[in-house]
């Protein structure tokens, strides 16, 4: 005769399992009245997994009715019913298949068709991504992290090195170091794919008369079209390759500053089985954060920038707070510098930051002029215009230039934007002699550009 585990000894190995993965997991944790089976943290969310043994339809609704007090009970922003193998033991933990379902409102109506199944990294990697559907930019932000993190650890010394060569990112003194230099790399693929994410759903409408990639502007595009869709990618068994070749056909529209980047990232190491899961882990982070951002201010994808890049920052770049620029922007447009009912007037408009970073600057100033002109949100013809026409930004910093086209390219994911105004201005010395001061040069004259995404020569 067997003998069945009890529900409490399980939570006991699921949470050594989750810890054994790089998730801060405790079980039977008492909580302001109340016990959680298994309480994880990703960054400021508490996460509650309330569990039940067996996966009868009776014990499905079970765990989610605990999952829905725990919220209720304010004990957790966010919780996981799971329901673990009708015959679970400690071996069966690790390699057993589970049942779950994220629960991020108890008001939501009870559905058996949204269970979920697989093994333990699946559902590992559903909890760290469980803050993602929260909503709060400090949550969506911590959730993002983590996965990077979980990435970055997948990655072998020597791929975290080539990958901060392919992005010119500084040289590391230690192996933390190296490990920030790899999440940027690694949160350039993320942005990369949550741009591909947003595009999904519009690329087969977006058919490029000419093809971008070649010299000229008047070559006709003759390739396959449209591109796999983000999800398929992620899910290929080479999705290096599957991301690489989507990436190289969405540059036929244009987007060079978003794609010719995380080309550069993706392509930076040979194609191996850790290297392909690290680039798997950001593609699933992407699409959590870009299915949370669709339809909210497009300031919250900066405001997530900013709290992972915090993390990541190594090479003395600071960045400009939400609230700073939503301030400088209020103070710098004017409701009577121009007449804001006039569509041309607002394209004729020129608005540069010579140092943008992350675009944070920028996209307040979007944001400002909505506030003035509020009929232009939404408006394609008006998104373009300001895109190629009004906003300009330059930088020294590849990743971050990278991250401000992304952010001013979701003001409109349906527009294809062929002439974005982001630049990176040459730091350095080039092979010639001659030194540049980056952004600084333009006290006086036109900085040096440099090509995307990289180049040893400044253009």
């Amino acid at each position: 005769m067997t003998t069945r585990e009890h529900e409490q000894t399980l939570n006991v190995w699921l949470a050594e399992a989750l810890a054994r993965r790089r998730l801060a997991a405790k079980p039977e944790v008492m909580r302001g009245g109340g016990r959680i089976d298994v309480e994880v943290r990703v960054g400021p969310a508490i996460i509650a997994v309330e569990a039940e043994h067996g996966q009868s339809a009776a014990k499905q609704r079970e765990a989610v009715r605990d999952a829905d007090a725990r919220l209720e009970q304010a004990l957790a922003q966010c919780a996981v019913a799971i329901c673990y193998p009708d015959d679970a033991d400690k071996a069966t933990i690790e390699a057993g298949q589970y049942l779950w379902q994220v629960r991020g409102d108890s008001r939501r109506p009870y559905s058996p068709a949204a269970w979920q199944s697989g093994g333990i990294d699946q559902l590992a990697q559903v909890i760290r991504l469980a803050p993602a559907q929260l909503g709060d930019p400090d949550a969506v932000a911590a959730s993002l992290s983590a996965s990077l993190d979980e990435a970055v650890y997948r990655l072998t010394a020597a791929q975290k090195r080539l990958l901060a060569r392919a992005l010119d990112l500084p040289p590391a003194k230690s192996a933390q170091t190296w490990d920030k230099a790899a999440k940027r790399a690694m949160l350039v693929i993320a942005t990369a794919a949550m741009f591909h994410t947003r595009l999904d759903e519009h690329l087969a409408d977006m058919r490029p008369e000419y093809d971008a990639r070649a010299d000229g502007e008047t070559a006709p595009f003759a390739d396959d079209w449209p591109p796999r869709l983000a999800h398929i990618c992620a899910d290929d068994p080479a999705p290096i390759d599957a991301f690489a070749r989507a990436w190289d056909l969405i540059l036929a529209l244009d987007y060079k500053p978003i794609f010719e980047t995380a080309r550069a990232a993706l392509q930076a190491c040979p194609p191996d089985p850790s290297f392909a899961d690290a680039v798997r882990q950001a593609a699933a982070a992407a699409r959590a954060v870009a299915q949370n951002i669709a339809g909210r201010r497009h300031d919250l994808l900066g405001r997530i920038f900013h709290a992972v890049l915090d993390t990541a920052r190594y090479d003395g770049s600071f960045y400009t707070t939400t609230a700073a620029a939503t301030l400088l922007a209020s103070l710098a447009i004017d409701k009577d510098m121009r007449d804001w009912s006039d569509p041309q007037a607002i394209a004729d408009l020129r608005i540069v930051d010579p140092a943008c970073g992350t675009g944070t600057l920028l996209m307040a100033a979007v944001e400002r002029i909505y506030q003035l002109a509020p009929q232009v949100r939404g408006d394609g013809e008006t998104a373009r215009a300001l895109i190629e026409n009004t906003l300009i930004g330059y930088d020294v910093n590849l990743t971050a230039t990278h991250m401000a086209a992304t952010t001013l390219g979701l003001l409109s994911p349906t527009t294809r934007f062929q002439n974005m105004k982001i630049g990176r201005a040459f730091l350095g010395v080039d092979n010639d002699g001659s030194a540049s001061l980056g952004s600084l040069e333009f006290l006086e004259t036109q900085p040096k550009m440099m090509a995307w995404p990289n180049a040893e020569q400044p253009v």
